[in-house]
């Protein structure tokens, strides 16, 4: 039984006839050698009487010398037969050794083929387990009781399994590599379309054992026998890239988009100023040529108040399609927070009350609409985040800052830091469960507003407030945050020339102020001089509009001022005017967006021919190319953005004259 176990089971019989031949030529040789040892005993005996029966024959008689001669004759016959019966017995042993040693031979040769067949097939098949257990991806084996009873280094890896643990495994469920949750997806989701196809391949959250999360794809295939032969291979980091992929696309096609809507913005703004413009300019005729007790004087008031309105609604498409996120200048801050607060109301659950007040109007900072926009939103979103349950409250409020009561006296300085300089922060202790932190420098007597952004949540510790600004630093969970929003907003507040207070309470919320350095306008200064100033002009200016109404209204608005006013539909016609003239002109007023030749070319070729003539620029928009080459360019006095108002431009006018 051992024998044939050695071939195996089915084998047996195949295999039987193979020693048949062997054993038939090993029995005649036996037979054979038995004989010629049986016969070789007899020729020995044979000729032992042989020779007696020659020695008696010497000494007998003559009478009985014919009788032992035919004896003698008989024997020597039988001793001849055995002779030959012994030599064929001799050859007949020979041609079995001869047969045997061929046979044996031949079933020797095949033994060594198969046994070396055998030794290849074993190193073959260590081959594969070798590339197996190296492979980056994980291989199991289930046999048909649901046990593993094979899984590489990549597969236990992959589930978090140290090299040591592995044969704890073995032989156990292989479902036992899985959570609850990872085991409740198998069975719901894998095993039925597993049962019907005898296959299936997809991607499936692991929570290893050490606790950390990750994607990986699986594939699982049912084998002949049962059981089954599953790969898994970790797609965390590919999943992430596909992700960060998907979402520097999105970034792409938004800021595309925003591109378009900023170029649109650009032209809707100038269109939409030019008509501006004509209104207000006419709604302003009528408020002063009409009675202060006319009823119709408060039309025209608000008139010029829904322009204002219409203005500021153009500020809005500007600041949240403004392209650059690095340009400042004079921002009224209302503007971008308004803006801002109107996008939360999609993203911030209808349960948190959220609040915006703004008790410091016209506060206006060297800022950009972009960076304050991001900051708040930021901070609000991660108000929402913090707020625990479904209740909650958000506060955003725009406020003078009090320098006694909002700002501690180490916070005071006599100057702004360097360019680039990263301001100091100051972590304290408060009341039990309250933190402060500190950052930046106020100057004294400087007027300066404040942003609060105040939440009623969880609040935060002192070990987390002091890691707070830092780069991917992030208390949610995975997938919900970067970490970066915090550091967006010490950055905006840096490159602002700011300060930022942040209080927390645990168990009741955190405020953060934002203190920026207030600015004068400029446009809002003039506005305020006395209009009697601007009605008693003396001087000739030449008009460059191309929108015949709004050449129209500011034609007669100069012409009221007192000023001698010649007007061109574009800026070639300007020259022409100009050269025809050279000295009948005291000052241009040109518009920047022109056919044929924008108001920026009519001042470069102008300046060469009258290097003294000053000329204001007006613009649908302010721009800060635009501001830059006010500085520059020697000729361009101002830019007066539309709609402009009479005293506005006045006021400009005076400056120059």
């Amino acid at each position: 039984m051992k024998f044939f176990s050695y071939f195996g089971e089915s084998s047996k019989k195949q295999k039987l006839h193979y020693f048949v031949p062997g054993l038939i030529i090993l029995v005649i040789g036996m037979i054979a050698l038995h004989s010629s040892v049986k016969l070789s005993a007899e020729h020995q005996e044979l000729q032992s009487q042989y020779q007696n029966l020659s020695d008696q024959y010497s000494n007998v008689m003559a009478e009985e010398h014919s009788v032992q001669s035919r004896k003698i004759d008989v024997m020597y016959k039988h001793i001849l037969d055995h002779q030959r019966g012994l030599y064929w017995s001799v050859i007949a042993i020979g041609l079995t050794a001869f047969v045997l040693l061929v046979l044996n031979a031949d079933k020797m040769l095949k033994l060594e083929t198969l046994n070396e067949e055998r030794r290849s097939a074993n190193i073959q098949q260590k081959r594969i387990m070798a590339a197996i257990e190296a492979s980056v991806e994980g291989i199991g084996i289930v046999d048909p009781q649901g046990n593993l009873t094979y899984a590489n280094r990549a597969l236990m890896e992959l589930h978090g399994v140290p090299e040591n643990e592995r044969k704890n495994y073995i032989g156990h469920p292989w479902l036992e590599l899985y959570n609850e949750k990872g085991q409740e997806h198998l069975q719901k989701v894998v095993w039925p379309e597993f049962a019907e196809h005898k296959q299936w391949q997809g991607k499936s959250e692991i929570l290893r054992k050490d606790g950390k999360l990750v994607t990986a794809e699986l594939s699982l295939t049912r084998l002949d026998g049962g059981g089954m032969i599953g790969t898994a291979r970790d797609v965390t980091q590919e999943e992430k890239s596909r992700a960060e992929k998907k979402d520097m696309q999105d970034q792409l096609f938004q800021a595309q988009k925003m591109e378009a809507v900023g170029r649109l913005a650009g032209g809707i703004a100038h269109d939409f100023n030019n008509i501006l413009a004509a209104m207000n300019g006419y709604a302003e005729f009528l408020y002063e040529d009409l009675e202060p007790e006319s009823p119709n004087r408060q039309f025209a008031v608000n008139i010029l108040q829904a322009g204002k309105q219409a203005r500021i609604l153009v500020d809005k498409i500007l600041t949240f399609s403004r392209r650059s996120t690095d340009e400042m200048g004079a921002l009224e801050l209302v503007l971008p927070i308004e803006e801002t607060m109107s996008m939360l109301e999609a993203s911030i659950p209808k349960t948190i009350d959220v609040q915006f007040e703004n008790t410091c109007p016209d506060a206006f900072i060297d800022g950009n609409p972009t960076q304050i926009s991001q900051a708040v939103m930021n901070l609000c979103v991660n108000a929402r985040d913090a707020i625990e349950g479904e209740k909650g409250a958000i506060k955003v409020t725009i406020s003078d800052v009090d320098e006694e009561n909002d700002v501690p006296l180490s916070m005071l300085a006599e100057t702004f830091p360097e360019s680039g300089e990263v301001p100091p922060i100051d972590i304290q202790d408060g009341k039990p469960g309250q933190t402060l932190l500190y950052m930046g420098n106020i100057i004294k007597d400087k007027r300066y507003v404040k942003l609060s952004v105040q939440d009623s949540g969880a609040g935060m510790s002192r070990v987390i407030m002091e890691l707070i600004f830092e780069p991917f630093f992030t208390t949610k969970d995975e997938h919900k945050g970067t970490g970066l929003g915090l550091s967006t907003v010490h950055g905006t507040v840096i490159a602002h020339r700011g300060a930022l207070v942040l209080e927390s309470v645990l168990g009741q919320g955190t405020r953060f102020d934002l203190l920026f350095p207030m600015v004068e306008a400029s446009e809002e200064t003039i506005e305020q001089q006395d209009i009697e100033t601007v009605r008693n002009l003396k001087g000739s200016v030449l008009l460059v509009e191309d929108q015949s109404e709004v050449r129209e209204m500011t034609e007669t608005m100069l012409t009221r001022m007192g000023l001698e006013v010649k007007t061109a539909k574009n800026g070639l016609l300007a020259l022409d005017i100009l050269r025809e003239s050279p000295d009948g002109f005291d000052a241009v007023i040109t518009d920047q967006n022109m056919p044929k030749m924008s108001g920026l070319d009519l001042v470069n070729q102008a300046h060469m021919d009258f290097p003294n003539l000053p000329f204001i620029l007006v613009s649908g928009y302010s721009e800060k190319k635009l501001q830059e080459l006010m500085e520059e360019h020697p000729s361009i006095k101002a830019i007066v953005r539309k709609p402009v108002s009479q005293k506005t431009l006045g006021g400009y006018i005076a400056m120059i004259l």
